[in-house]
Formats: C-alpha cells, sequence, structure tokens
C-alpha cells in the first residue's frame, strides 16, 4: 500500500484519546503513514493514549503552561509556524470547529489553501462557526469536506451549498483490535457494556441507567459496565446510588484498550440521542460482539441490522432500550446468529479500504 507521492500530511485532533473522532484521527495517521505519506500530528489538549504514527506537536501541554487570551494567540502562532516549518501540504482537520472569531482565523490565516475539514456528527453545528455567509465564503476555498456517513454529506449540502463534499466512513483496525482484546479484565461476566464520553446530552446515559434498572437483567445475574471520563460522570454515579445499583452497575476509567471488556462482554450497548457512525459500534462487531442500541439521530446509515448483528429500539423511553436488553439476553437463538454475522457485517469498513478511499481524496 505504498504511495510514490511523499506529501506532508498533518492531521489535527482534540486529543489522541477517549472520543471516536479522537481514534479515528489516531487510525488515520497510521493508515496514511502506512500509505508512504509523512505524517504530522497536532494535539490542542494534553492527552494522548492511542496509538499513532508520525511527528507530535501537542499544543495541549503548551495550553496547560498559559491558557489566557495571550497565550491562545501564542499558540495560533505556534501553529502556523509548525505547519510552515514543516512544509505541510495538506492539513485534515478533525476538531470540533464552532467558536467563530477563532476558526475563522484559523482556516484563513493559519492553515494551507489545501485543508481538508472532517464532520464527525449528525449534529453539524459542532463542525461550522455560527455566522452562515462567512463560513460558506472561507470553507468553500478548502480542498474538501469530508463526512462520516452520507446522511450527514446530505444535511452540509443542504445548509450550506458546498460541492466539495465527500463521504469517507471510518475505518476498523482488525488485526490491532484481534491483538489486544485476549487481555484479562477485572470483571466476571455476565456483563454488558457501554463505553465513551461521560456526556449525558448527548450520550444519554441517564436513559441507559434507567433502562437497566426497569430490565430483567439485575434479575438474571448480568451486570451492566460502564467505561469512560467525562463532565458529567459524577451526575450518574450520583444517579446509580439513588436507584440503589451501585452492586450491579460497575463504574470504570476510560481505557485505551477497551477491547477485552468488549470481547467479553455478552453485548454492547448504544444509548445516545445523536451520532455521526459511532466508532464504538464497529469495534463492538469487530471483536465478534452484538450491540443493543436506540435509534439515534442518523442510525439509517449505520451498520446495525435489527435481528442480524444488534437489535434497534426506538429511543423515547427507557422501557423500549430495556426491552431490547430483554430481547438479547433471552432470545438465545437470535444472541447467536447477532454473534456470528457481527465481524463479517463490517470488514468492508478495515484500514485497507478506507485507506484506499483517503489516497484517492489527497491525490485528486
Amino acid at each position: 500500500m505504498q504511495s510514490n507521492h511523499k506529501k506532508r500530511i498533518c492531521i489535527v485532533t482534540r486529543s489522541l484519546s477517549e472520543g471516536g473522532a479522537d481514534r479515528v484521527a489516531s487510525l488515520q495517521s497510521i493508515l496514511l503513514n502506512n500509505l508512504g505519506y509523512q505524517v504530522f500530528i497536532v494535539t490542542i489538549l494534553n492527552s494522548v493514549s492511542y496509538p499513532y504514527k508520525g511527528e507530535l506537536f501537542n499544543l495541549g501541554a503548551i495550553k496547560e503552561k498559559n491558557d489566557t487570551i495571550l497565550g491562545r494567540f501564542n499558540r495560533l502562532l505556534l501553529l502556523r509556524k509548525f505547519l510552515k516549518s514543516k512544509k505541510i501540504d495538506i492539513v485534515v482537520d478533525h476538531r470540533v470547529r464552532k467558536k467563530p472569531f477563532s476558526e475563522y482565523i484559523i482556516s484563513a490565516l493559519v492553515y494551507p489553501k489545501k485543508t481538508i475539514y472532517v464532520v464527525h456528527n449528525h449534529a453539524i453545528d459542532l463542525y461550522f462557526p455560527p455566522f452562515k455567509w462567512l463560513t460558506k465564503l472561507v470553507y468553500k476555498k478548502s480542498k474538501a469536506i469530508v463526512s462520516v456517513s452520507g446522511k450527514i454529506q446530505n444535511l452540509i449540502f443542504k445548509k450550506y451549498g458546498f460541492r466539495h463534499l465527500e463521504t469517507i466512513y471510518n475505518p476498523v483496525d482488525l488485526d490491532y483490535i484481534d491483538k489486544q482484546k485476549i487481555e484479562s479484565v477485572t470483571i466476571e461476566s455476565p456483563y454488558v457494556f457501554w463505553y465513551g464520553r461521560f456526556e449525558d446530552e448527548q450520550k444519554n446515559l441517564s436513559l441507559l441507567v434507567d433502562s437497566y434498572n426497569d430490565s430483567k437483567l439485575k434479575s438474571q445475574g448480568v451486570k451492566l459496565v460502564l467505561m469512560g471520563n467525562g463532565k458529567d460522570k459524577d451526575k450518574i454515579l450520583s444517579k446509580v446510588g439513588e436507584l440503589g445499583l451501585t452492586d450491579t452497575i460497575v463504574v470504570l476509567p476510560f481505557s485505551s484498550n477497551p477491547f477485552p471488556y468488549i470481547f467479553n462482554s455478552k453485548f454492547t450497548v448504544l444509548s445516545s440521542r445523536f451520532e455521526g457512525f459511532p466508532m464504538t459500534v464497529l469495534e463492538s462487531l469487530a471483536c465478534g460482539i452484538p450491540v443493543v442500541s436506540v435509534r439515534y439521530d442518523n442510525y439509517e446509515d449505520g451498520v446495525l441490522k435489527h435481528k442480524h448483528n444488534g437489535v434497534l429500539v426506538e429511543n423515547h423511553n427507557s422501557g423500549a432500550l430495556a426491552k431490547g436488553l430483554n430481547l438479547l439476553v433471552g432470545d438465545e437463538k437470535l444472541y447467536l446468529s447477532c454473534c456470528e454475522n457481527a465481524r463479517k457485517s463490517i470488514e468492508s469498513f478495515s484500514m485497507e479500504a478506507i485507506a484506499l478511499q483517503w489516497k484517492n481524496l489527497i491525490e485528486k
């Protein structure tokens, strides 16, 4: 998979830990490096735990020393200097981009002309500054705007009318997952598993806790394991305590290797209100583990198929999700069928397949 073109590509990401978009950025650094490109990575926060390839410029470490207005301006200058000194050909930006003043400066004065903006979420307003006319003026000059699903691309076109739109789905590193998933876990089976950022507005963990409480899983000895960090973690811990579920809901800190916990679970759960193309679903299916998911905004463009590689339920109350949990625990024939179909359903999202799509875009 080597490219004859040694373009210098800089990936800009919030961090290299915890979030799905961060995970995609780390995977992209690996696949672009494998294609023969010279890869550089800029992280806005000082948080690095995912594996990556390339030269890292950790702006987050500088931010921690001085996060004043003057410090922020200095970081913009440092970023501009870094991109110029490394002779970057193309920037690929995975960040949330909703602050108008700083984002217009970055797009117009810091980034090179050949910039690719990636949109990871159905909530597209997170990825474009609020002044529509100015956003259209600034972003139409970019090399491309890449969405992680076709439905997201359609939303962007309807709102902004951009023509240089592409859809490239998130990759999954099957070989890496196979090596990582065999480690031991600290939780005894059986359990169902959720992992991600504790952000209740999007991830709707309150619904998940209520649904587990309403389900039959407790009485059947099946625990719920939650893994991750985030601003609403204390809120969820309080809710678990108030419902008297501290013996059956286990809360673990973030780990850069959730795959053994996925692999040893009965299935994983997704309770989000909205998503892009969730890595948690791809990674679960890659482990051969089905998913019980609500029909989040944008679920139609995902890989989950009801009673094929998981269970899909309505996203309106805890009772619906509780029934989904009960179904996959109680119907052994359906469960085994979903397990059998899980891995096969995501093979088209391998690193090799997605790498070719990125290569075609970069060289176009």
